[in-house]
């Protein structure tokens, strides 16, 4: 096995000072170890592992260098990081930076890729085996409708935090957490750019950044009547799945891959309990069976006594409660289906997640439970996202206060 070589930083400097006068080669050949220098290694540098799995075609080691171009008044070094799949490349990119005709304060880096390319990079290379795949299609739905269509086209280097604000108030009619959305994935891609030595700063993590998203949030949460209402409406249902699957939606909180994911044997009828154990997303129109979103997902849920009447065995559902070898086209005709048989009153199956965690609120369950019972991993998004003051707790709020401030209940 060829030895590996030990650089110090003085030494590699001293080469890239050499190929910025007279060129890589140059440099290369003027080093007596040049046989060794693609198994270059040094305290100042990072060799990153691309692993095939990651990305077929960038299964070399990339040479990260941080490279001193220049010093501050007060002495500190100014430095950048250059990289390169090999020692050639590394040195050539190197001496772009040292040679005399380059600024050393405001250095123009070669070969700055556009974001278009550096986010598709960072997407494919740290997304693709990392992240689950639904969160992964969200990352490149955000990239493809809205920031490279913004910013495809410029340098890295180029999106500035004036460019993003404004990019925000371009999109002012969205709803907040898109925005907020928009802002973080732009925020991940720029901080890749950061640690390559591309910028010094994220310009997406700026604390003069604003939200201003003017659209109002949809209600998120039926009222006691209209899922009452939509409770005495199952049985017009035509279909047995159409009446399994709003009745779960309803009596349990789950969320909807939850409940696809809900197996016969997770149904503890003697007990009365229900087992979230896995959960089923799409992948284009093909189900994945996986984990529950979060950590906190595989949880145990009491079994209301309502919901047993509507947990039916059918032939397309011997092994999951809902369906056998669901798709994502069957869930999207069985919603449109059970919105035309009755009246949901525009809800979408998400809006009984928060109707459920809303009137367990308003029953006095205590809010641990709550975040046991729904899955989730902190009880402060629980309170602020699920959560909802409906009229009735208004109502209920005024009986209350009627009681306050009497004369004889003021003190003396």
């Amino acid at each position: 096995m060829t030895p590996m070589l030990q650089l110090s930083q003085d030494e590699l400097q001293q080469m890239l000072h050499t190929a910025a006068r007279e060129g890589a080669q140059t440099a290369l050949e003027a080093s007596d170890a040049f046989v060794h220098l693609d198994n270059y290694t040094s305290n100042h540098s990072e060799i990153s592992d691309m692993s095939k799995e990651e990305n077929d075609d960038m299964s070399r080691n990339r040479i990260r260098h941080n490279l001193i171009i220049g010093h501050n008044p007060d002495g500190t070094p100014i430095t950048r990081w250059i990289n390169g799949y090999t020692m050639q490349e590394l040195i050539e990119n190197g001496a772009a930076l040292l040679r005399p005709e380059a600024s050393q304060e405001a250095p123009e880096k070669p070969g700055v890729p556009t974001f278009r390319k550096y986010a598709t990079s960072w997407l494919e290379l740290y997304k693709t085996h990392t992240v689950r795949h639904t969160t992964y299609s969200e990352y490149a739905s955000i990239l493809q409708r809205h920031l490279i269509p913004a910013f495809g086209d410029l340098p890295v280097t180029e999106i500035t935090t004036d460019r993003i604000q404004q990019l925000l108030n371009d999109k002012r009619d969205y709803a907040s957490k898109t925005l907020h959305e928009i802002q973080m994935v732009l925020g991940m891609v720029l901080e890749g750019a950061v640690e390559d030595g591309l910028i010094t700063r994220n310009p997406a993590k700026s604390k003069r950044l604003r939200n201003p998203s003017t659209k109002k949030n949809e209600r998120e949460a039926l009222t006691e009547e209209q899922v009452g209402d939509i409770i005495s409406h199952l049985p017009d249902l035509k279909q047995k799945r159409d009446q399994r699957y709003l009745a779960l939606l309803i009596y349990t909180g789950m969320r909807r891959e939850e409940v696809l994911g809900l197996r016969w044997e997770d149904v503890d009828t003697e007990k009365e309990l229900l087992h979230v154990r896995r959960a089923i997303t799409f992948k284009g129109n093909l189900p994945v069976i996986g984990e529950t979103k979060t950590r906190n997902g595989k949880r145990t849920i009491p079994l209301h006594p309502d919901l047993l009447q509507w947990l039916t065995h059918e032939e397309d559902n011997r092994e999951y409660v809902m369906q056998d070898n669901v798709t994502s086209s069957t869930m999207k005709r069985t919603w449109e289906r059970i919105k035309t048989e009755i009246n949901v009153y525009g809800a979408t199956p998400h809006c009984f997640r928060h109707t459920f965690t809303t009137v367990c609120r308003r029953s006095g369950m205590d809010e641990k439970t709550m975040q046991v019972i729904g899955g989730w991993s902190d009880i402060a998004t629980m309170r602020n996202v699920y959560t909802h003051v409906q009229q009735t707790d208004l109502q209920r709020a005024g009986q209350l206060m009627g009681g306050m401030f009497k004369a004889g209940n003021l003190p003396a």
